[in-house]
């Protein structure tokens, strides 16, 4: 979280958001403090989980639009944590900052489960099957969602950490280029209701629960107006990175049978015109732009540990190269 809002924010905030949602938020356990402030809650024994958002990073709008959004899956059978109304019987709450400034609160069920790491033994076919159906039921159902007009996620090209620039000012020319590059082709790709719509954007592996064979998937923060392949590439993105970090060779390999499977699953619920798949190389160098902005805006990066100094500026010579984490084949998917 960046120190701005870190110096606003209290245990009694987050006590008073609990009162809203009739929660004992005295002992909270924090998840999570990357956008949002994330705390498991108890309610008679029962864990939930109260999510905390600044108005610095979220409007109460796109708060209530994302959550409009996960209701309307829901009843079209996606296996999503239900949100939660409050006493007052709204789904979103606000508590004030000692500056004055708000933080929108709400509350959803815990998912049953657990998190499933690139080491576990079942992180295997029957997984990346799932997950793929998983994201493929979404894709569909969103097809036919209509949202108030009031209440509107962020268009794709809306996201603040498209532009270095707005957090660094000594980052080497040939990667700005590279980024008005992948902004360029972004641009020229066509938009239609069979290849872009609302979609969660960010469901790796730490973002969803894996139960009984489902996956339940969680964090809709980053919910946007984008290309569905994003939603195919960030999966993938995020398990080569694991993979790396575990120091696995022959990622290729692993995302070539990552990706087999996936689609597998995927399209048991949604179908895609081929010359899709043969995009996401392109999101995949998006998302490294994007993480690699992130790291800018939350960190000093002259006075980090060695390892996340390392893995930006691997991500920052990927991006100067023009080549995605990872080779991707689109034709291993049929």
């Amino acid at each position: 979280m960046e120190a701005s809002v870190e110096r606003i924010f209290s245990n009694e905030l987050v006590k008073l958001a609990g009162h809203f949602f009739q929660v004992n938020a005295g002992n909270p356990v924090k998840l999570g403090e990357a956008e949002n402030y994330v705390f498991e809650v108890y309610r008679d024994g029962t864990p939930y989980i109260l999510r905390m958002t600044h108005q610095s990073h979220r409007t109460k709008g796109q708060v209530l639009a994302e959550l409009r959004w996960i209701e309307h899956l829901q009843n079209y059978g996606s296996e999503i944590p239900k949100v939660l109304s409050s006493k007052e019987n709204n789904l979103v709450e606000m508590v004030k900052g000692s500056d004055g400034t708000e933080f929108y609160c709400c509350l959803f069920e815990k998912a049953p489960g657990v998190r499933m790491k690139v080491t576990d033994e079942n992180f295997d076919e029957t997984l990346f099957f799932e997950w793929g159906r998983t994201i493929g039921q979404m894709h569909k159902q969103t097809k036919s969602y209509k949202p108030e007009t009031k209440y509107k996620r962020l268009d794709w090209y809306e996201e603040e950490l498209l532009n270095v620039q707005l957090y660094a000012s000594d980052v080497p020319e040939q990667l700005l280029s590279q980024q008005e590059l992948i902004m360029k082709n972004l641009k020229a790709l066509p938009v239609h209701q069979d290849n872009f719509g609302l979609i969660h954007s960010d469901i790796h592996n730490g973002n969803f629960h894996f139960h009984e064979g489902k996956v339940h998937v969680f964090d809709f923060d980053d919910c946007s107006y984008h290309w569905f392949a994003s939603d195919l590439a960030i999966p993938l993105y995020y398990l080569m990175w694991s993979l790396e970090r575990e120091g696995i060779n022959g990622l290729d390999d692993h995302a070539a049978h990552f990706m087999r499977e996936f689609i597998k699953g995927y399209e048991t619920e949604n179908i895609l015109d081929p010359v899709e798949y043969e995009r996401i190389p392109l999101f995949l160098m998006l998302r490294d732009l994007t993480l690699y902005n992130f790291f800018h805006k939350k960190y000093d990066l002259k006075n980090v540990d060695s390892q996340l100094y390392k893995t930006v500026q691997k991500i920052e010579r990927r991006i100067i190269e023009g080549r995605p984490i990872v080779h991707f084949d689109p034709n291993v998917v049929h």
